[in-house]
């Protein structure tokens, strides 16, 4: 039903997640689904997060190669949400939340949910940074986040240009050049 839900919001936006077309689209009953979610809010939540999966773990044969050079390991990390968000569904989703976050407490959540796990994702090697020297002490996960993802949201959302490593390798440099 999560599945059906997600596809339904990549596919027509938050308004295309109901009960009825969730039930139809999963091939379950209505009731099953207000049994699962039973408001309208709960539902479509439970699409946009299911569409916001967390960023997987850096491999470690990435770190060992490297050095464990934290570079490596946030051109990893900003790769892969780059490639999310050339992925449309994932745009959809992140329109929804970021529309829908003005209005409502619980999409709010969901912004600050992703916020928080991008600065999450790039703690270990923005920490690491700072510790070796690459990075001024002042500079945390968030602030490193918005040094990096910012520009790459701007870059796909509105410009409209896909995300590239070139583009990720040239973003995270600027902002090493820039705290270090």
């Amino acid at each position: 039903m999560v599945a059906a839900a997600t596809a339904l919001l990549t596919e027509g936006g938050l308004e295309a997640v109901t009960h009825q077309t969730v039930a139809t689209r999963a091939g379950v009953g209505r009731a099953t689904v207000y049994r699962h979610w039973p408001s309208l809010l709960d539902l479509r939540l439970a699409a946009l997060e299911a569409g916001m999966p967390p960023l997987p773990p850096v491999p470690e044969e990435l770190r060992a190669a490297s050095g464990n050079d934290p570079r490596a390991e946030l051109i990893y990390r900003l790769n892969v949400l780059a490639e999310r968000w050339d992925d449309e569904s994932s745009g959809a989703v992140l329109a929804a939340v970021l529309g829908g976050s003005r209005h409502d407490e619980g999409m709010r959540r969901l912004r600050e949910s992703l916020l928080n796990r991008i600065a999450d994702a790039l703690r270990p090697a923005v920490t690491t940074a700072v510790e070796r020297g690459q990075l001024r002490p002042d500079v945390t996960p968030e602030t490193f986040a918005m040094a990096t993802a910012g520009p790459l949201f701007f870059e796909r959302f509105f410009v409209g240009n896909h995300l590239g490593r070139d583009t990720v390798n040239a973003v995270v440099d600027a902002a090493l050049r820039g705290w270090s």
